[in-house]
């Protein structure tokens, strides 16, 4: 009879060792540690362990920690550690946004989330109740547990919070508090090189080349980019991963050396000081209490316009809204000599693409459903290829009407990489490869009698000095001799920064779903 109950009480030793030990690895695992260590699973073991020594310590230390890891859970083991990128991201993302970036996660993930909770509450529960006390010395070992947990996880995922929050509440403050005062000083326009009285900018959202017809993809969905003549770049890579960390690097003109934005050099503030009337018109967010870093640059232009999409219960907005709203903006009387800068930033193809074209048809529907969001990208795409065109074709009446020349550049802030959600192929921003940098350039002006294709790697890093070039400001900040359309490449300092994300060469291509 003793025997029996001493092994029933070494089974639930060793049952109780294996719930931590699994609790402490999915912990780890929930915070974005993709590889957990043996030393780090037994130093959160041992920091349980620790604390089941003090109920109070148990509740009201461990039990807040158990919930904020459960919280982010569902997004570490997807998107993986707290970085300035997400932090920024969720600053600048209103409600929608929220609600598709949270549909993006597997239902999994969320049950990950709830074992944390319930194996911690069991674990304390079965090991009081049978007698089971992992600890002697209850001060040297809390003593030692804390020393020995000092920058190691889970405090580092604290400590990456902490400071990914410190750095985005720096930067608002640094937004909040900037002079209206350009630190560009006085520019001119170039004598003797090709001028046009209408420039349009247009930034597209969450698209990645190797899926434009265009480039090279299969099913023909950029019939417009295909067919008109222009010059097509093949190797500009994005300032970063997401929107705000790939933008505020592209519209802003940085040290050489540094890979961090000075808004003082931003490109609306120089489009200005060289005489150009600025136009903001945009599909994204805004924020009024305090700025994201590009509603900051876009508060700087003359004219903005900015779609309803920051409230708490705004709406999904087409892009096609946008091309109205340009309509209207061209259509106004200018002096033949105003130069006018428009900047147009849309929707795109932003998670989730299905989102993205419920005013548009899918041409591309596939018959295994694993390939549904792939196809809705896929038509995103041509619907953002149907709105250059109608953009392109009112600068094109007006040109007829007007005489007012025009030159139009696309490109995109960054693209996306795919992921397995619920049995489903989808392109979101979980598990990035560097397959997400390689984002569309061209140019069409009014003027363009060929159409060009040209290979060559430009980093988004020096793209303000391109766009300065485009628009034929000369400056004593900007390198003249630079362009976007030909040159030198910037890979090297593509591979240096970027040199952590994997390659996405063998798991991350684009898909060919006509066969699908």
């Amino acid at each position: 009879m003793k025997q029996s109950i001493e092994l029933k009480k070494y089974i639930l030793i060793i049952l109780a060792l294996v719930i931590l030990a699994t609790l402490s690895k999915v912990m780890l695992l929930g915070t974005g540690n993709a590889h957990p260590t043996v030393r780090e699973i037994t130093l959160v073991c041992f920091l349980i362990i620790i604390l089941s020594s003090s109920n109070k310590a148990y509740w009201y230390i461990g039990f807040p920690i158990i919930i904020v890891n459960a919280l982010y859970t569902p997004i570490g083991l997807n998107f993986g550690e707290p970085t300035y990128q997400y932090i920024s991201s969720v600053v600048a993302t209103d409600a929608m946004e929220s609600q598709e970036f949270f549909t993006q996660i597997p239902i999994k993930n969320y049950l990950f989330a709830i074992f944390i909770i319930v194996a911690f509450i069991y674990y304390r529960k079965m090991t009081i109740k049978n007698g089971i006390f992992f600890y002697k010395n209850r001060t040297l070992l809390v003593c030692l547990a804390i020393i020995a947990l000092i920058n190691q996880s889970p405090f580092k995922f604290f400590d990456n919070i902490y400071h990914s929050i410190l750095n985005v509440k720096n930067e608002v403050n640094n937004l909040n508090e900037f002079t209206k005062k350009s630190e560009w000083g006085d520019s001119t326009l170039k004598v003797g090189t090709p001028q046009y009285d209408d420039y349009v900018l247009i930034i597209g959202e969450s698209v990645r080349r190797d899926y434009m017809n265009a480039y090279g993809y299969p099913i023909k969905n950029t019939p417009f980019i295909s067919k008109t003549n222009g010059v097509i770049v093949e190797g500009l890579t994005s300032g970063g991963t997401n929107t705000v960390a790939s933008l505020r690097i592209m519209l802003t003109q940085s040290q050489k050396d540094e890979w961090l934005p000075n808004y003082g050099l931003n490109f609306v503030d120089l489009a200005k000081s060289a005489g150009y009337k600025v136009y903001w018109l945009s599909n994204q967010g805004f924020l009024g209490e305090f700025d994201t870093p590009i509603t900051f640059i876009a508060k700087r232009s003359d004219i903005k316009k900015f779609n309803k999409m920051g409230a708490f219960n705004s709406k999904d907005t087409s892009d096609f809204s946008l091309v109205n709203v340009f309509q209207q903006v061209l259509d106004e009387k200018v002096n033949k000599k105003q130069k006018r800068l428009f900047v147009i930033h849309l929707y795109g193809s932003h998670p989730d693409a299905c989102a993205r074209i419920e005013d548009y048809k899918n041409n591309y529907r596939t018959k295994d459903n694993q390939f549904n969001n792939i196809s809705c990208y896929v038509a995103s795409i041509e619907k953002t290829d149907k709105i250059l065109g109608l953009i392109y074709n009112s600068l094109k009446e007006q040109q007829k009407q007007t005489h007012r020349s025009f030159s139009m550049l696309y490109f995109a802030d960054h693209g996306l990489s795919h992921s397995l959600i619920d049995d489903q192929i989808k392109l979101n921003l979980s598990h990035v490869s560097a397959k997400v940098l390689n984002i569309p350039l061209m140019m069409f002006n009014s003027d363009s009698n060929t159409k060009e294709y040209i290979k060559v790697h430009k980093s988004g890093k020096f793209f303000t000095t391109g766009l300065a070039n485009w628009l034929n400001i000369r400056n004593n900040k900007i390198d003249p001799n630079y362009t976007l359309f030909s040159g030198n490449d910037n890979e090297s300092i593509l591979k240096s920064h970027f040199s952590k994300l994997r390659s996405g060469e063998d798991d991350d291509i684009p898909i060919d779903i006509r066969y699908k």
